[in-house]
């Protein structure tokens, strides 16, 4: 009996430590529906929740090129209803040209062991627009940062310790982190899909991939961080380059972390 309750009391002990392990609170959160958004979205727009405001830039040419960002309603853009009821950050690029729009957004509370870290992505196939493009691929995606350098298109990969992208004329989404290009095998899709990213440590990460439609999923785990060693990721870069006929939305952003 002395032994029987010793196991009950140590199984109990374990459950209660586990519980109290997995218990998350929320650190940020963000989307375009919330009321800081009634007055649009750009420069200077969303700094509040865990985030610092947002800065926008843009690479187009003088004639017939075409290059920004907006918020797409449901009423309107009724492709974004997949990671939306309402309004869902969006960026296009298109023309007779390579034309990119960039979304840089800092973290004001850098991830750390233990985060999870998530949003929802929304795009369509790569398909030209018009009668002329430039015929390098186009791009789609986001990158995990440190720092957050955001004064042209080409900060982009300033500080990337993971870049989670789709290439025209690859089948698969793609990596690039410690591995300059790796493929992930996930077809790239018209449905909506959500990332998440679990910190293991500062240099380890896993990252959940899930098909929002049919809720199927992906986990990739303990890969590594490319870029400087032990350094934070406290920003993101959602960029749009030469999509051309389908734009790029994002939405549902949420940081949880492991509560005190």
């Amino acid at each position: 009996m002395k032994t029987s309750a010793f196991f009950c009391a140590l199984l109990l002990s374990i459950g209660v430590s586990a519980l109290r392990g997995a218990a998350q609170v929320n650190a940020a959160d963000d989307d375009a529906g919330q009321g800081m958004y009634d007055g649009g979205w750009g420069d200077g727009t969303g700094g509040d929740n865990g985030f610092f405001p947002w800065k926008m830039a843009t690479k187009a040419e003088p004639d017939g090129s075409f290059a920004g960002h907006y918020l797409a309603s449901t009423g309107e853009q009724h492709w974004v209803e997949a990671i939306t009821r309402n309004r869902a950050f969006a960026l296009f690029a298109n023309g007779r040209g390579y034309e990119e729009s960039v979304a840089f957004r800092g973290i004001a509370v850098p991830l750390e062991a233990g985060d999870n870290f998530s949003f929802d992505i929304l795009h369509g196939p790569f398909a030209q627009k018009g009668g002329q493009d430039d015929a390098t691929p186009g791009e789609i995606g986001v990158a995990y940062r440190t720092g957050n350098a955001r004064d042209s298109v080409g900060d982009i990969g300033r500080g990337a310790r993971l870049r989670f992208f789709a290439r025209e004329g690859s089948p698969n989404y793609l990596i690039s982190d410690s591995q300059q290009e790796f493929d992930t095998g996930i077809p790239i899709t018209w449905e909506a899909l959500s990332l998440t990213v679990t910190m293991v440590d500062a240099d380890t990460y896993d990252l959940e991939v899930i098909n929002l439609r049919d809720q199927s999923r992906r986990l990739l785990e303990k890969r590594k961080f490319g870029g400087e060693a032990g350094t934070p990721i406290n920003s993101l870069a959602f960029f749009n380059r030469n999509a051309e006929s389908n734009d790029f939305a994002f939405n549902n952003f949420q940081l949880s972390r492991n509560a005190p």
